[in-house]
């Protein structure tokens, strides 16, 4: 365990005393600050801080000239692991003040009515978007703020190659495939396959959801309920459809190629030309390379069938939640309301860089973010964007990251993946007790 001082904005409620036994001095009525250190504790995964934990360094320490709050903060491990330490927790009263954790499926089955602050009526979250709310909600009530920008989904592609050959970014599929083809010709690989990692595989199927909804707005709630199958919904098996035809252009060694090996392959000389990920894809290449080597690349939606409907799946980010038992509940509601702020966020930005745009309204992408990230933002604007699958429902099958490498190496055809895929959920469903998957 480490600690961090953080401090957060406080109401003039607080000013006049109201913080659990705090008291604000006269001298610095009007400033916000605790005369008493208030200790509060947070619980993050190592993955999280990994990648963010200069910018959580840079709010406490910007705060801390500001405010008295002490952040105590707590390790997890990652994975199935860390979330069965939080789900223990939860059910023992030994959660953390503060927790960052997964938004969407994975967050609704933690029953966060029971555990969690219910900030729905806090005036902070007027400045919260919208679909990150969706994420982060149970029967209409909301329960935290995002910790990062969004990201989304879609075909990394190679600029240059782009440029060299003549291609236009496709807004169909069957133009897509035509790029690919004609990438091949000039000797590039068409697409990178990374099925060492099983689950990079899903991206060209989850990352089509937008196309999904677009034609049937309903599909979520429909196959949560059961009344909609991938295998009888045409937009829904086009998505398998999509992945099945990317299986004749992939590198020869995809079966055996890490999402690791990816990023290295998409850097070699005779590069391929596209690669099913997340806009995270730009970070990992700063991370790897360089700054000017990420903005070789850039990112478009995956292609439906109509040019007029082109849009990115968006992925959110991790919540910020408050413990409804924690002793310090206000205290940590500030801090929460100091995240979530312009000034937090600027904070947060200038040290982190963003994989995809912001989801307080007011906060800008900064200049000079990745050349792929600046060009989502009028995707964003413009309402072309849906919720990943996974924050829409809980449901989704335990295998569907070895059924997607079936469906590209070709041992299974798109209507049997998608079948099999159904029979997947089917028995999720079942586990979580759902009506209509009898």
């Amino acid at each position: 365990m480490k600690k961090m001082i953080i401090t957060a904005v406080l109401t003039a409620a607080l000013a006049a005393g109201t913080l659990f036994g705090s008291s604000v001095p006269a001298e610095a009525a009007g400033t916000d600050y605790y005369d008493e250190t208030v200790t509060l504790s947070l619980l993050v995964d190592q993955d999280w801080l990994n990648t963010y934990e200069p910018a959580l360094q840079a709010l406490s320490d910007a705060a801390l000239e500001k405010f008295n709050i002490e952040i105590e903060l707590e390790n997890k491990t990652n994975g199935s692991d860390g979330d069965n330490i939080v789900k223990t927790r939860l059910a023992a009263g030994e959660m953390t003040d503060l927790l960052i954790f997964n938004s969407g499926a994975q967050f609704t089955a933690l029953n966060p009515n029971e555990y969690f602050v219910d900030m729905t009526d806090s005036s902070f979250m007027e400045n919260v978007d919208e679909n990150f709310k969706e994420a982060v909600s149970v029967d209409g009530r909301v329960y935290g703020i995002p910790v990062t920008s969004s990201n989304v989904g879609g075909i990394v592609y190679n600029r240059e190659i782009y440029e060299e050959l003549g291609l236009e970014i496709p807004r169909t599929w069957d133009a897509f495939m035509s790029n690919v083809e004609a990438c091949e010709a000039a000797g590039y690989v068409g697409v990178l396959g990374s099925c060492s990692d099983a689950w990079s595989s899903q991206y060209t199927l989850l990352a089509d959801y937008y196309n999904v909804q677009a034609e049937n707005p309903r599909f979520a709630s429909d196959f949560e309920a059961g009344k909609a199958k991938f295998a009888n919904t045409p937009a829904a098996l086009r998505s398998w459809e999509k992945l099945s035809d990317l299986g004749g252009h992939l590198n020869d060694d995809y079966m055996a190629t890490t999402v690791t090996d990816g990023f290295d392959k998409m850097m070699e000389e005779n590069a391929p030309a596209h690669f099913p990920m997340t806009s995270q894809f730009f970070s990992y290449i700063e991370m790897m390379y360089s700054r000017e080597d990420a903005d070789k690349f850039g990112i478009f939606p995956i292609p439906g069938d109509q040019e007029e409907v082109n849009g990115f799946t968006v992925w959110m980010p991790n919540g910020l939640y408050v413990n409804k038992e924690s002793e310090n509940a206000e205290a940590a509601m500030k801090f929460v309301e100091f995240y979530a702020s312009e000034e937090g966020m600027d904070i947060f930005k200038e040290n982190a860089k963003a994989d995809g745009p912001y989801l307080i309204k007011g906060v800008d992408l900064p200049e000079d973010s990745y050349q792929g990230v600046l060009e989502l933002q009028a995707y964003f604007d413009e309402g072309r964007t849906s919720l990943a699958l996974e924050f829409q429902t809980a449901l989704k099958g335990a295998s569907c990251d070895q059924i997607c490498v079936e469906c590209i190496s070709g041992s299974m055809s798109a209507e049997e993946a998608a079948s099999v895929y159904d029979d997947d959920c089917k028995k999720m469903a079942q586990q979580l007790g759902l009506e209509g998957w009898e």
